[in-house]
């Protein structure tokens, strides 16, 4: 059972001990103008590399695999599983290789990093894996020492990439933060507030559906329908809207896309 945190502010927004709120577990995520906030027993992470805000060396994708490996139920993050650990998310990559031991190096990084998915060069990766294990990519999983396996999971952690952010607890969480969860303190009133980093192909969300509603608000013709996908229409809306606020065009609504969606 997942141990429900605790946000409990007064009416002075200060916040006290985690275990006297409602409605928070770990592995929720606040998403504020385009900012993940990702909550655990303890800590909340944030302003780091996706794969680092969530615990998930190798962006291992929330399925029932990555569950599996230790990852929160029912939780993610975009597509991302959400791990209580850096270290239990070092595992589920490990986990994961070694469920594919029959493959090579370099088969290995055509399924876990695929030509097509963003800037990604699987060729490359499995050579600078390769080096770095100091055998050819033709090489088995099944072929490599136990020390090997971890240093090709670190490999792909550094791949992934990982930087650190911030980490706030109960009694230091930004401000922004603090004010976000004092107007919307249950989990229903989030999700209907969130405001997710978003592209087309994203999953799903009531934050999507924001970003619909929002430029509808502002005046996009023919309106949207607010569906929570962000397809072809939610994109060709989302680059009218940043042509014509001053801001670069790519569709992708981030964070200062929605700061100037919430300004109007």
């Amino acid at each position: 059972m997942q141990r429900t945190l605790s946000l409990f502010l007064s009416n002075s927004e200060v916040p006290m001990p985690w275990e006297m709120t409602q409605e928070m577990e770990s592995g929720d995520v606040v998403s504020i103008l385009g900012i993940d906030h990702v909550f655990y027993e303890d800590v909340m992470r944030t302003r780091g590399t996706p794969s680092w805000n969530n615990n998930n060396p190798g962006n291992i994708v929330s399925s029932g695999e990555a569950e599996n490996y230790g990852a929160y139920h029912g939780k993610r993050n975009d597509i991302f599983a959400i791990f209580p650990s850096e270290e239990q998310g070092l595992s589920a990559v490990r986990q994961f290789l070694l469920r594919r031991k029959e493959k090579t190096i370099l088969q290995m990084m055509h399924i876990y990093a695929p030509s097509g998915h963003g800037s990604n060069n699987p060729e490359v990766y499995a050579l600078q894996v390769a080096t770095a294990l100091g055998v050819s990519t033709n090489t088995l999983v099944s072929q490599m020492s136990q020390d090997q396996v971890a240093d090709f999971a670190r490999e792909i952690k550094r791949i992934e990439g990982w930087r650190e952010g911030q980490v706030h607890g109960p009694d230091d969480l930004p401000d922004d933060v603090n004010h976000w969860l004092a107007k919307f303190s249950t989990r229903a009133e989030r999700r209907a507030a969130d405001q997710p980093f978003a592209k087309q192909g994203s999953p799903k969300s009531e934050g999507i559906k924001n970003i619909q509603q929002r430029l509808n608000d502002l005046g996009r013709v023919p309106a949207l329908v607010a569906d929570g996908i962000f397809g072809p229409k939610t994109e060709a809306a989302a680059k009218w809207f940043q042509a014509g606020h001053g801001l670069s065009v790519d569709g992708i609504v981030g964070n200062n896309t929605w700061k100037k969606l919430a300004q109007g």
